[in-house]
Parts: C-alpha cells; structure tokens; sequence
C-alpha cells in the first residue's frame, strides 16, 4: 500500500489543531493498519494540542519509507536542496520541515513509522518504547510552537530570507538549529520520557572529537586551497555541537532542578576549550527563552551567531566584513592546522614560532 490519506474528525474547541488537518500514511501493509494509525496519531495530537500550540500544523504524514517521504515532501516554494534524515553521531527518525501554504508559514511533520507507530499499543499493555514514541511525536509538535512564534515576530524571514554573503547564511543557518532544539526540548520536558541522559551521552561524544575533526578540515585546506568549502565544513561542524548542546540544556532546564554542569561533561579535556562558549550559549538561550515570542528585534539571536564565530576564530579560521556582500576568511598558519610532516620544514618551524 503506497498511501492513504485522511483528514481529522470534527475537534473539541480545547485542542489547537485544525479541523481540516490531513494525514497521508506511506508504505504500510494495508488500509486497516494506516487507518488505526492515522486514528491514534489525531487521538495523541488532539491531546498534545492541549498543552502546545499546533494551530499551524500543516499535516502529518506517518511513512515506513522515511527517507522518501522526506525527499518527496512538497514544500511550497522552489528550491533543489532535498530533505535528507540525519546519519552520524544521532539517526533522524522524525522531521517538521517548514512550508509554505499560500503564502503562510507552517510546519509539516513527518514521522518514520518504525519508530513512531509504538504509540499504537493498547492501554496499560504500554512498553517503554510507547514513551520514546509519544515524546517523538510531542518533539516534533513542540517545533510547530516555535516556528510560529518566530514567524509571528518576524515575518518573511523563515524561507524568504535572502542572504548578502555566504557569513550572514551560514551564521543564520546555526542560530536558528541551536534555538529552535533548545526551546523544543524546553517546551516539550520529559512528556513520555526524559531525553536528558541520551542528550548528554550525545553532546559528550561530539564535543569530545569536534576540535580535532575541524583542525583536519583546515589541514586539508593546505591542500585543496577552496577557502568556501573549508568555511562551510567548519561552520558546519561546530553549528553541530552548538545544536547538540543546545537539546541538553534544553531537556535539563525543562527539569524542575536542572544541572546545566554535570561532572561527565565538565570533567571531560575538551571542556577547557568549549567551557567558554557553553557558559555564553547557556546565557544567550535563557534570555531568549525569557522573551519568547516578545523578542525586540533579530539582533538579540545575533548573539548565538557571535559564538558560531568565535568557536572558529578559536579553531582557526578568521573571517571580517569587507563590505555587505564581501567576506574574507582567513586561515593562519598554526602548528594544529598544518599538514601531516608540515613541521619537518625548518622554514615553516620559524615561521610558526615567531
């Protein structure tokens, strides 16, 4: 069965979800399965909707070919970047892409059935994994809150948005990844389990092998010499362990008595380098979350931006505003970021010790 699509019954006036939200189920074996499961998934949102706002849900689809849904997702506006789940250090089970449905911002989820259909079991006959799947589902709901505020407060931004320079996309790139996990994981606690332990094994693993992967991006530099690529690779790699950081101390701060610093993280050696920047991304994310939805102006998210910036400078790559559209990186010489057998060279030595 390829697909089956339906809409919501009529809904009680205390849940946020529209009355005409569409569901579509892919790949499942046949009609009577998609249709148990797009019941349940309204039953659970309808409930969910209670406590976060899904007044901008778009619709849900529910695919046991997860990756094709993602690729094949409409969303409402040109673009040639495709919807790819997350593989690495984390494995993206579930997504709520923003789209746009005549001319309005809104959030579509779509959830990789094998993981997120747990929710179907029967009363009391719950496992531990109907939790995972019902906090899955409450995950993905809470970004539909979050999206919308951000939207409401600054309109036009979200997809339309066009950046001057390669600095200003990237940069916006990662302020809106690291907010948009930290406020999730803040809206959504612990509803069907706590995330915090998984959060904190994750963030521990990457910030632990972050610095020296970056400090390999720039040896390579030396050879390849595409400064865009390099800029890419290391924003990139350290917008990863910003938004990693920022689903644990969300989770942690959603908790009644939060510890922001437990010992497996500061007693780790890399958090001599990363200690800084943790302690200004705690900071900055309170005092977003503080003003949520009553932001006075883009700037303040700027903040998060800063510390993207930062965090390269201290890696090793420098970049500064020839004009709007123009940005130079520099990358300079440090014994870290020179090529394998580099330091042989009684020239490069000298230059480097000075």
């Amino acid at each position: 069965m390829q697909g089956e699509e339906g809409t919501a019954d009529k809904l009680p006036d205390n849940v946020s979800i529209p009355s005409n939200l569409q569901f579509s189920a892919r790949g499942f074996a046949n009609e009577d399965y998609a249709k148990e499961a797009i019941y349940k998934l309204h039953s659970v949102l309808s409930v969910i909707s209670q406590s976060i706002d899904l007044t901008n849900l778009d619709g849900v689809t529910v695919a046991f070919d997860y990756d094709e849904a993602l690729a094949e997702l409409d969303r409402g506006y040109e673009t040639t970047y495709k919807l790819s789940a997350t593989k690495g250090v984390a494995i993206g089970v579930a997504m709520a892409p923003t789209v746009i449905r005549d001319g309005v911002i809104k959030t579509h989820l779509v959830l990789n059935a094998n993981y997120a259909l747990s929710i179907l079991e029967e009363p009391g006959e719950e496992t531990e994994y109907f939790g995972q799947s019902l906090h899955l589902v409450a995950h993905e709901c809470a970004h539909v809150e979050v999206t919308a505020a951000f939207d409401s407060s600054f309109p036009k931004i979200l997809l339309q948005k066009k950046y001057n320079n390669i600095l200003d996309n990237m940069r916006w790139q990662v302020i809106l990844a690291t907010w948009d996990e930290y406020a999730v994981c803040r809206i959504v606690g612990s509803i069907g389990y706590d995330p915090v332990d998984g959060y904190l094994e994750t963030l521990v693993k990457v910030f632990g092998t972050t610095r020296g992967q970056l400090y390999e991006m720039i040896k390579a530099y030396r050879t390849h010499g595409d400064v865009g690529q390099v800029a890419a690779e290391m924003y990139g790699g350290i917008g990863e362990l910003l938004k990693y950081a920022s689903y644990f101390l969300g989770a942690v701060t959603a908790r009644e008595t939060p510890e922001t610093h437990p010992a497996v993280l500061t007693q780790e050696a890399e958090f001599e380098w990363f200690s800084p920047f943790f302690e200004r991304l705690v900071k900055v994310h309170e005092g977003l979350w503080s003003d949520f939805g009553k932001w006075d102006g883009l700037d303040v998210f700027e903040a998060l931006g800063d510390i993207l910036e930062d965090m390269a400078e201290s890696i090793g790559i420098e970049a500064s505003r020839v004009s709007d559209e123009l940005i130079n990186f520099n990358i300079p010489y440090r014994s870290e970021t020179m090529p394998d057998g580099a330091m042989m060279t009684p020239l490069l030595r000298g230059m480097l010790d000075r």
